[in-house]
């Protein structure tokens, strides 16, 4: 009986022994990140502590082979380490040293130029540390940039570390040109009372001249193209005829994209 019971606790304390082996055998860690200045710099760090396990411990980091508790001087990245304690117990981490580049991401948000400087650009900035200021190539300080006509836009993005990152971007202006109606019906029926010229809301310096069939001027426009309502310009409807206009997109350059043809009245 006494021999029974030596050999239950022999194998009770074997199994105690082996079961805080093995709690004391499993280290873990802990961390603190430092991350570096600017996504170009090489000032991060990463410092682990452990506990639990036997010590001393060694340490083994990936990608530069480092075998300390503490790494310094890294560049923005990932980084991971393998600590194994006396008993050749190990565990592992894995790390990101910041911050991420600052990036643009203008997708959807580019506006090209068509028919005259309609252009825009809105920008779309993250990562770096936040807090950005701008500088356009044409002066502005703003997130984005409007009224632009064709050719090349930059800017210098700086983050609240001073951290800078450029973009630049090139936009394509699409000539146009205004394309009158032949006809229209000024009864007041809600349905096509008016002569519509195709994209001269896009010109702000016009020159219409609109004649009758002898020559005489009926109607005359400046500036800013009103859909006309077949009335004179003294207000009375005109008869139903054939007319003949001269429309200029630039007011100062008659030779420049002038448009001539007849549109049609009818009630």
């Amino acid at each position: 009986m006494q021999k029974k019971i030596t050999s239950i606790k022999f194998i009770l304390t074997s199994y105690f022994f082996l079961l805080t082996s093995f709690l004391i055998a499993q280290p873990s860690i802990s961390s603190t990140i430092t991350n570096a200045t600017c996504a170009t710099s090489a000032d991060g760090s990463i410092s682990v502590s452990v506990s639990g396990g036997t010590s001393p411990y060694t340490y083994q980091w990936q990608p530069d082979g480092q075998t300390t508790s503490s790494i310094t001087g890294l560049t923005p990245g990932n980084y991971s380490i393998i600590v194994t304690d006396n008993t050749a117990s190990s565990v592992s981490g894995s790390f990101i040293v910041g911050p991420t580049p600052i990036k643009n991401d203008t997708a959807g948000n580019i506006q090209h130029p068509f028919c005259t400087s309609n252009g825009s650009i809105i920008l779309g900035i993250s990562g770096g540390n936040g807090a950005y200021s701008y500088s356009w190539n044409t002066g502005s300080t703003n997130s984005f940039i409007e009224q632009l006509g064709g050719g090349n836009y930059s800017v210098i993005v700086t983050d609240a570390k001073s951290c800078t990152a450029s973009f630049s971007f090139d936009l394509n202006e699409e000539t146009c040109f205004v394309s009158p109606e032949s006809y229209f019906t000024p009864n007041d029926d809600g349905i096509n009372d008016t002569w519509q010229i195709a994209n001269a809301e896009y010109f702000n310096n016009i020159h219409l001249i609109v004649f009758d069939r002898w020559g005489t001027k009926v109607v005359e426009q400046r500036e800013t193209y009103k859909p006309w309502d077949g009335k004179s310009y003294l207000g009375i409807p005109v008869p139903v005829s054939v007319y003949y206009y001269f429309f200029y997109q630039d007011k100062n350059d008659k030779e420049k994209e002038a448009k001539k043809g007849s549109v049609t009245i009818m009630r």
